[in-house]
């Protein structure tokens, strides 16, 4: 592993490849992550910390005690003379600094972007199901789309191990009273939700750990992890940490407690894991992703204008439904992280014999829907950025790139003054000339809505 900023320095050996710390990283834990077999550890590092002006909450805070700003004291420290100084102990002046501190970085400008562009990438990786962290903003879990982060025991009631999960091992601003901030909450905080702490620990004995955004200094990650190892001994699982500027004495020290740091940028890792995800063709290309999204705008303005008051109007109807289902279900499916390659071959063999099944049974609205799906699930398997065929005959059962009415439905038209007559009960009769398959559904669905 490459350990030291002056190695970068030194000339390669004759016949041999130098080999970047990131790819290096990837090369070991990239099967890991694919198999979602590693938790993320995020620190404020990786969130508000990254705003490179004005003061983080820790030197906000001290400033406004009596603790001198040049000698060292860990956050709890901090965060409790200031409510022993100000507050008589109690936490609401800290809280409420606390919320104004966040509510800065969440309001839309370039505050937002610098400190949520981690968050944001990790959104377009699914392969991340559980993180972890001590940092109160509720970025993470809005990026993830996660609506119940686990930050107390009675939270893990709504595990699920299907979703993403984000555990705040030291509670969120939007629930105030699950914050762990002073040195009696770091005290106390294990005690108070044993089954939350529990779960990490399983985690951290069963899971590869990667740290991101963490000096590695923490009180609570160096108890928590020191406990793990010392249990586990040389059976606990080798972890890995992100941190770009680390010492070489940093990187000694926890080399022999089990981690393994690399000097390596957090976004730089998740643009790098991307792109190694993309190429070996388990994550789609950012063109894919942008094709679609605009397919989707694309299909809903033809929507709207297309008349159905023919044939052909209604089978592109209920083709375009079947168009925008599949590309919303992919979509959601993309920016959730809820499936995977293998969930969308198996959606794809489903279209194909539900498409199959209609046809069997002469179900013209059936085909024409399933075959809308079919259409985008197979356009996105293999990748093909081409336009989809926006329209669908009626007769030849086919998709097409211009609509094709057939048999256009006349009604009478309607005396003023008279009330809508209700629809006729027999409909026998009322066929369009012309087709013995679509347009008696088509006409009959027609003639009721022209009465409605």
């Amino acid at each position: 592993m490459d350990t030291g900023r002056n190695d970068r320095n030194k000339p390669a050996i004759k016949g041999t490849q130098v080999r970047s710390p990131l790819s290096e990283l990837i090369d070991r834990i990239g099967q890991e992550i694919a198999a979602e077999n590693c938790v993320l550890f995020v620190g404020a590092g990786s969130s508000t910390e990254k705003w490179p002006r004005g003061r983080s909450f820790y030197t906000t805070i001290k400033a406004m005690t009596s603790l001198s700003e040049s000698d060292p004291h860990t956050f709890p420290e901090v965060m409790q003379k200031f409510c022993d100084e100000r507050d008589g102990g109690h936490h609401n002046l800290l809280i409420r600094e606390a919320i104004d501190y966040i509510e800065h970085f969440l309001l839309p400008g370039p505050e937002n972007r610098v400190v949520s562009e981690f968050s944001s990438q990790l959104a377009t990786i699914p392969f991340f199901k559980i993180v972890l962290t001590t940092n109160w903003d509720p970025l993470l879990e809005r990026a993830l789309d996660v609506v119940v982060p686990m930050t107390q025991d009675r939270d893990l009631a709504f595990w699920d191990d299907r979703k993403k999960q984000v555990v705040k091992i030291h509670g969120c601003i939007t629930r105030p009273h699950s914050i762990v901030a002073t040195q009696s909450d770091y005290d106390s905080c294990v005690e108070a939700n044993t089954l939350l702490f529990n779960k990490v620990r399983d985690l951290m004995a069963t899971k590869t750990f990667l740290f991101t955004g963490y000096s590695l200094k923490d009180a609570d990650f160096r108890e928590i992890w020191d406990t793990i190892t010392s249990r586990l001994g040389h059976f606990s699982k080798l972890a890995y940490a992100l941190v770009p500027f680390a010492s070489d004495e940093d990187i000694a020290y926890w080399a022999q407690r089990g981690i393994n740091i690399y000097r390596v940028r957090d976004t730089q890792f998740l643009e790098g894991l991307r792109k190694h995800f993309v190429d070996a063709g388990m994550l789609p290309s950012d063109q894919l992703i942008k094709f679609l999204m605009s397919e989707r705008s694309r299909i809903v303005k033809l929507h709207l204008k297309l008349k159905q008051d023919c044939d052909g109007g209604l089978s592109s109807a209920m083709y375009q439904d079947g168009l925008l289902h599949e590309l919303d279900d992919i979509l959601d499916a993309l920016q959730l992280g809820t499936w995977r390659q293998q969930d969308f071959e198996n959606d794809l063999g489903l279209m194909h014999k539900n498409v199959r099944a209609a046809h069997k049974q002469k179900d013209a609205i059936e085909v024409a829907y399933y075959s809308g799906r079919y259409a985008v699930i197979n356009a996105f398997l293999e990748a093909d950025c081409n336009e989809l065929l926006p329209y669908f005959h009626p007769y030849r059962l086919a998709p097409l790139r211009k609509l094709v009415k057939g048999t256009v439905w006349k009604f009478p038209k309607r005396r003023k003054g008279k009330p809508n007559n209700q629809a006729p009960a027999d409909t026998e009769g009322h066929e369009s000339t012309g087709d013995t398959f679509f347009g008696p559904v088509c006409r009959h669905c027609a003639e009721l809505w022209h009465k409605r």
